[in-house]
């Protein structure tokens, strides 16, 4: 049984608080909540509307959730008394604190959205605004609405106004960005069709996005590069054309996202990107170290916890894939100390990037700077002591091979116990 708690009217703080018990048949099955805009599906089963376009819409289930039947269509008929029912008892108990459930609008038919896509390109950018916005508060009120501005082709308009807009950005200036931003913050929100990632991964679209995500406000930068790291996860081939077609500016509006720090979401998408992008592409790879991205993932290591610190290791371990990365890292003056704090202080994963990276350095960049340093800051002590306990046998070996090939030098350091190398560098 439901419950809600009723006002109290006793001016006795003692005495307990009054509930009004919910009738079970104004539940939704999926939320377990009052309905607000009661639907009846195919097996005669009553399901608030939003939560059943969740359930089949972005779960991808078939199947009535009540029943588990496989349902025959996705038709959603309004339960209309059940409404009204739901309407009345939230009126009666609206003296005890419970609130009235406003009658819902209803979905908004194709020839509406219609309208407001037509003549985009021929609309000067202010009228071009007031359309998107009208589009977005349409987007905004159910799944249902957002599936017919998808059908009605509203992401490749979309589309298509952020490329025109992106032009003219220069001679119009404020409402050009404006009709950029606002068209992404609609398809942002759009089911990502096939059709609609191909043409995200075109040059042209990606400039769009290049210039929002180094200039935009923080909503449409995490708008941004949240429709890139659903592209970069949507299968190798768009991954292909991603990579092709990423720029400097691309690069640099992701690496621009990591250091400002806009949200938490927004860095580690901004990572996960980066990731994908580089680890395939050499070229991707130079055009980020030409950036600063050593110089911005080591700057952020010392702070960073959990999961960030995994995913700024990682992408620090591709770009030391590279000589240039690798010369980076060791000529920054927190490089390994930044590195080898984060062994056992973080999780696993992010000790075992850790010890890759310095792997990856003593393997194939190993300086007198970078083996004297290994020695002052700890790092040697910490792949000794690494060896007994519990890790992963590949962050083992890479740990071990490290002492036996730069054993001979730092055996003879006062910093460094011999026995250690005699334990565990020898096995």
């Amino acid at each position: 049984m439901v419950y809600v708690k009723k006002k109290s009217t006793s001016m006795n703080p003692k005495e307990s608080t009054e509930v009004a018990e919910i009738p079970s048949y104004f539940i939704c099955p999926i939320s377990m909540q009052i309905m607000g805009d009661p639907i009846t599906i195919c097996t005669g089963i009553t399901y608030d509307r939003e939560s059943m376009e969740k359930w089949i819409y972005s779960c991808g289930n078939n199947t009535c959730p009540a029943t588990m039947q496989v349902m025959s269509n996705f038709d959603m008929i309004p339960n209309h008394t059940l409404r009204r029912l739901i309407q009345g008892w939230c009126l009666a108990n609206s003296s005890n604190g419970v609130q009235r459930i406003p009658t819902p609008k209803p979905p908004v038919e194709p020839n509406q959205v219609n309208k407001l896509l037509r003549d985009f390109e021929s609309c000067p950018p202010f009228q071009v605004v007031n359309r998107l916005k009208k589009l977005k508060s349409l987007a905004a009120e159910s799944e249902a609405n957002r599936r017919c501005i998808a059908a009605c082709g509203g992401a490749s308009a979309l589309i298509s106004v952020m490329e025109t807009n992106t032009v003219e950005m220069e001679s119009e200036g404020y409402e050009c960005a404006m009709a950029c931003e606002e068209a992404l913050g609609i398809l942002h929100s759009l089911p990502m069709t096939d059709a609609t990632a191909d043409s995200l991964t075109l040059s042209k679209t990606l400039k769009s996005i290049s210039w929002i995500l180094k200039r935009g406000s923080c909503n449409a930068r995490l708008h941004s590069v949240m429709l890139l790291k659903t592209l970069s996860s949507s299968g190798q081939n768009r991954l292909q054309k991603l990579v092709a077609n990423a720029d400097e500016d691309l690069i640099e509006g992701l690496l621009q996202l990591v250091t400002e720090e806009v949200c938490p979401q927004a860095t580690a998408s901004s990572l996960e990107v980066l990731m994908a992008i580089c680890s395939p592409s050499r070229k991707h790879r130079m055009k980020a170290i030409e950036a600063g991205a050593i110089y911005i993932l080591i700057e952020s290591l010392p702070e960073s916890r959990g999961l960030t610190c995994e995913k700024l290791l990682s992408l620090l371990d591709i770009l030391c894939e590279c000589a240039e990365g690798r010369a980076t890292t060791i000529d920054h003056a927190m490089g390994i100390a930044s590195i080898s704090k984060k062994i056992f202080r973080v999780s696993h994963a992010a000790t075992e990037k850790a010890v890759r990276i310095l792997w990856s350095l003593c393997k194939f960049s190993p300086t007198p700077r970078l083996l004297k340093e290994m020695v002052q800051i700890g790092a040697v002590h910490k792949l000794c002591m690494l060896l007994p306990l519990e890790c992963t046998a590949k962050t083992k070996h890479k740990a071990r091979e490290i002492l036996r090939e730069q054993g001979k030098y730092w055996r003879s350091s006062p910093c460094v116990p011999s026995h250690l190398f005699t334990v565990y560098g020898e096995q």
